[in-house]
């Protein structure tokens, strides 16, 4: 179960952090709740009706056209969705109907409503209720799975325990260490489980396809597809963070990529190779060692950031087209990572792609900070 516990421990390492960056008061839009006493804060929707919001305590229910993004401690979004939720924190409850796909992180994640498309949800404990239903295909991953609702397309899972207890329209693939299926589940497709133990079906379950149980390989693991969600709701969080507090920056950086892609090239690699090597020499002498370390750090961030930023511009580019209006940044980076998340994920040419993501992505984002420093001594990351 390595690979369950690397997915999961990523995206739940995400979700607190976004609990703890998040304003310590929630945005307010339209008939969203406030947590008693707590100063409220400007709307986070947009021209094209996306809301962006974070607090320690998150209710929103007005109805929203566009896409959501939340994070906080306790985050729940009972209004209708017509577009994609994004959702991130300690408890995270879906109560009401979500028009297209939802990402999910959290320690515990609820599913109590309809989803249109997909559901991608990673935490300690992920529950779709019994009135739940998604429109196509569910991937979840945690510590205790259980799926009781519909899911019209497949349902994947990787878990520790996982229980399916109501109607699959495909195929259902497991890989956990113990699989339960409970009385009045019906599976369309075949059941696939990979685990130290066979599934536990249910004489009132009915199971249309085949059964299949498969040990596990000996390294485990959940195989891409699984470790990429994981990827994807990191990057995820962390682009919307760069959108939503430093806008000008990640397009500036962006910008940097569309125009002097070469230069970046050459920066990042200058980057990568000469860094550690100044690093290593500071660290033999005493009084370069605070340095060195502070040198190291910058480092990790500008190599963990250049998939955000590579992520945008590959996003706006796709999006950018002269008969289309101007793509939101959150469309830009969706789509983005998604792709680019996709590529690192790859069980071959992953480590091509993310050498090629943090060459480009820190090489930019190193030209836009000599570029803006020259012209503002005192420029931040605005």
């Amino acid at each position: 179960m390595t690979g369950t516990l690397r997915t999961t421990g990523i995206c739940l390492s995400l979700a607190a952090f976004a609990a703890v960056v998040a304003p310590s008061s929630a945005q307010t839009t339209g008939t969203m709740a406030v947590e008693p006493g707590r100063r409220q804060m400007p709307s986070g929707r947009d021209s094209t009706g996306d809301l962006l919001t974070a607090g320690r305590a998150v209710r929103v229910e007005e109805d929203v056209t566009g896409d959501v993004a939340v994070a906080g401690t306790d985050v729940t979004v009972a209004g209708q969705v017509d577009g994609y939720v994004m959702g991130a924190g300690r408890n995270v409850t879906l109560a009401g109907p979500i028009g297209n796909d939802l990402w999910a992180a959290g320690e515990t994640v609820e599913v109590v409503n309809a989803v249109g498309n997909n559901v991608r949800a990673v935490g300690r404990s992920v529950h779709l209720g019994t009135d739940s239903v998604v429109g196509r295909d569910a991937r979840l991953a945690g510590n205790t799975v259980t799926a009781e609702g519909q899911v019209v397309g497949d349902l994947t899972i990787g878990a520790a325990s996982a229980r399916i207890g109501g109607e699959v329209g495909g195929t259902v693939e497991a890989q956990a260490g113990q699989v339960e299926v409970l009385p009045g589940a019906v599976i369309a497709g075949d059941l696939v489980v990979r685990g130290p133990e066979p599934p536990n079906v249910s004489p009132q379950a009915q199971v249309l396809g085949q059964v299949r149980y498969e040990q596990p390989e000996e390294e485990g693991g959940l195989g891409w597809p699984l470790w990429w969600l994981g990827l994807f709701v990191a990057l995820l969080l962390l682009g919307f963070a760069a959108v939503a507090f430093a806008p000008a920056w990640a397009a500036r950086v962006a910008g940097t990529l569309g125009t002097r892609a070469g230069a970046s090239a050459l920066a990042g690699l200058l980057l990568i190779v000469v860094v550690p090597l100044v690093a290593g020499v500071l660290l033999i002498t005493v009084v370069g060692i605070p340095l060195a370390v502070v040198l190291l750090a910058l480092y990790v961030v500008a190599l963990i950031s250049s998939a955000i930023f590579v992520a945008y511009r590959l996003g706006g580019w796709l999006l950018n087209r002269p008969d289309r209006p101007e793509p939101s940044p959150w469309g830009r980076m969706a789509l983005g990572v998604l792709i680019v998340s996709a590529g690192i994920a790859l069980p071959v040419a992953g480590w091509l792609v993310s050498l090629a993501v943090m060459v480009w992505g820190a090489g930019a984002l190193a030209l836009e900070r000599r570029d803006t420093w020259s012209e503002h001594p005192r420029a931040g990351f605005a």
